[in-house]
């Protein structure tokens, strides 16, 4: 009689960073013999890749798993495996071992490799460690850093894919724990990332967006020296009709070269991710940014300068301790002057171990939240006007799924998932995922936009 053959399942929560681990996880599983199942009440064992960088975030993946748990069967399927930060982060401090109740099993980064194998031993009621407890002041090991460049099973856009170009990050800013989850930064090596793009490139991938905790950073800790800007000179020898993306460039590590090559071909998309968190010299000094406000001033003139018109994207934090009316009213003034395309803004809480825990002058929750609610709508008036400006102009959309109201995709100053979209009313004939059709804007929003299709 024929042995059954494994299903699982997985849910992916969380970041980018983390869609980069989850296609990782589904390839071992699916290159070890597992089938894939689609909804986790047809699998064996359940994949929940979490997420642990913020309260919310911790809640959210405590609710999945304890939906999942409650929704089993009486054989107890699926067996509910947890992975990712929170997997981490709670095996660095107990006290927020209560979010992970539901999982049976925590796999740690370090055994993403074995994932299979120990799936395998749960299945056969065997009890199996994974290694989990966060790498404060350490390297993420190398067993994960290898096992980034094993196939991946891709999931979301067919059309783009995040290429992981380092791990961890040691900016060590006050309120974030990331340095606690994925330790110091690791930069992987040119040649294991070129080799990853090219496969992406060959199985269709159109796109190719760049991330890390700090992309600008990338070659710092094994070369001595920023090396982003030679990643992209290689990259850019790749052939084919493609776009490029970089995100997460850290304000202190953005340098000239990195705009220049940006600049130097048309396949590099205008846009970058410059994530500021806030903007007041006070503020800027508490949060351990490395840098104050006239490097912010800077930095948007560099990008002027040699990159003008790029669309910019990026991220605040309100409430943090010390931030009174006074501190925030310049970082509302600073985003209603318009600088930006795309914007998040996050309620600081305080994160165990980190600096800004610890930290007295505290922001009542709801007086934050206010504050969120103000400069979100502050920003939608600036990218509404900012977008508005861009009727009328003819560009390139990347097309990426077909609804009955047109086709829906993407122009070079809109990243996936956290930026606006753009609709195209008819592609004509033949046209499909992943094509790249010039187009004309005829209508704005405050994030979306239409266009029409116009000749080549």
């Amino acid at each position: 009689m024929a042995k059954r053959v494994q299903r699982f399942s997985l849910i992916n929560l969380g970041c980018p960073k983390n869609t980069v681990d989850s296609e990782g996880l589904l390839g071992g599983m699916a290159l070890a013999g597992f089938q894939f199942a689609e909804k986790p009440a047809a699998a064996d064992v359940c994949l929940v890749n979490t997420c642990g960088f913020l309260d919310a975030s911790r809640r959210e993946a405590a609710d999945v798993l304890a939906e999942l748990a409650a929704e089993r069967g009486r054989k107890g399927r699926p067996l509910l495996v947890a992975t990712g930060c929170l997997v981490e982060r709670a095996g660095g401090a107990a006290a927020l071992d209560e979010f992970l109740a539901a999982a049976d099993a925590r796999v740690g980064f370090a055994d993403y490799a074995r994932l299979p194998e120990i799936c395998q031993e749960l299945l056969a009621g065997k009890a199996s460690a994974s290694r989990a407890g966060g790498y404060a002041g350490r390297v993420l090991p190398k067993t994960y850093l290898e096992w980034l460049g094993r196939p991946r099973m891709r999931i979301g856009s067919e059309a783009s894919a995040y290429l992981k170009i380092g791990e961890g990050c040691s900016n060590c800013c006050a309120y974030c724990s990331i340095p606690l989850i994925r330790g110091r930064r690791a930069s992987r090596p040119m040649k294991a990332i070129l080799k990853e793009a090219r496969e992406l490139v060959a199985a269709g991938a159109k796109e190719l967006i760049l991330i890390a905790q700090d992309t600008t950073a990338y070659g710092m800790d094994s070369a001595g020296e920023p090396r982003l800007a030679v990643l992209l000179e290689e990259l850019l020898r790749i052939p084919g009709d493609l776009w490029f993306r970089v995100m997460y460039a850290h304000p202190r590590h953005l340098t000239d070269d990195v705009l220049e090559v940006m600049a130097s071909d048309l396949r590099v998309c205008p846009y970058l991710d410059l994530p500021l968190q806030h903007v007041n010299e006070k503020m800027l000094k508490r949060m351990g940014r490395g840098y104050g406000r006239k490097r912010v001033d800077a930095a948007l003139a560099q990008i002027d300068r040699i990159l003008p018109g790029a669309a910019l994207r990026t991220t605040f934090i309100v409430g943090h301790p010390g931030e009174r009316e006074k501190e925030f009213g310049e970082l509302l003034a600073f985003v209603e002057e318009g600088h930006f395309d795309h914007l998040g803004v996050f309620a600081w809480s305080p994160e165990p171990g980190t600096v800004s825990a610890g930290m007295a002058d505290r922001v009542d929750a709801a007086v934050a939240e206010d504050r969120r609610r103000r400069l979100m709508a502050a920003q939608a008036k600036a990218a509404a006007a900012r977008l508005r400006r861009r009727k009328g102009e003819r560009t390139v959309m990347l097309l990426e799924r077909r609804d009955p109201d047109g086709w829906h995709g993407r122009t070079p100053w809109q990243a996936p998932e956290v930026d606006g979209e753009t609709v195209l009313d008819a592609a004509g004939r033949g046209a499909q995922i992943g094509d790249f059709v010039k187009v004309k804007i005829s209508r704005t929003g405050p994030y979306d936009c239409q266009a029409r299709r116009v000749a080549p």
